[in-house]
């Protein structure tokens, strides 16, 4: 059986991201989201770093089975781009996004396969670079605290987003409908990747607040 390959390597696209600087000179090296942003850069700019700089496309590339083996996809190009609208929580959120990204591939191709060695080898330069900018970074919160968090600040959301919130739970069986007709979350089924998702609607919440008072505030001045 011949391996499977996300996409073939023709002569590599042009990733769509966001425009950054192309020299870091004079960077605060000492600054953890700025050794972030040079972190991923140097992934991005690797010879193999296009394969992964964009979502996998399972209909043009015939992987009718992409998603059934692979049901949190991850990409460096989605990653930037929650890196640059401040989504992320924490940075180690960052963290398990970019691993997400490598672990996929090397879950989907079989070991040998070009895909699965190019996301083998992007794995360790991120481990390499990722290690001394951990040191420097504050602990990441318990999964514990996390989930206690999240249980006071999901119910402040807009209705929009709470509905977002229940898709996220009842995919993890999480949702209980209570007897009575009062509706509890079991929050204790909730693990990292189901919590990440969570915490980032909680930042659209308070982004999308911060736009609303924005513009009252901007009505308000004219």
């Amino acid at each position: 059986m011949p391996p499977r390959r996300l996409r073939e390597s023709p002569s590599p696209p042009s990733p769509i991201l966001p425009k950054k600087p192309k020299s870091h000179a004079g960077a605060d090296l000492a600054h953890p989201l700025e050794r972030i942003r040079m972190l991923l850069d140097k992934l991005l700019q690797h010879e193999d770093g296009w394969v992964f700089a964009k979502p996998v496309d399972p209909l043009s590339l015939g992987l009718s089975d992409y998603y059934s083996d692979i049901p949190d996809a991850m990409d460096l190009g989605t990653v930037s781009c929650r890196l640059e609208g401040n989504r992320y929580m924490d940075l180690h959120s960052f963290a398990r996004d970019v691993r997400l990204t490598f672990h996929n591939a090397m879950v989907y191709n079989d070991k040998g396969d070009d895909v699965y060695e190019s996301a083998a080898e992007l794995s360790e330069i991120f481990e390499s670079g990722w290690a001394s900018i951990e040191q420097v970074l504050p602990s990441p919160p318990s999964i514990t605290d996390r989930r206690m968090k999240l249980k006071d600040e999901l119910p402040r959301l807009s209705k929009a987003l709470q509905r977002r919130a229940v898709i996220i739970m009842k995919d993890i069986n999480a949702w209980l409908q209570e007897a009575n007709g009062r509706v509890q979350v079991d929050f204790e089924k909730a693990d990292e990747a189901t919590l990440d998702k969570l915490e980032r609607l909680v930042l659209l919440g308070a982004m999308q607040q911060q736009v609303h008072k924005q513009g009252d505030k901007d009505r308000h001045n004219t």
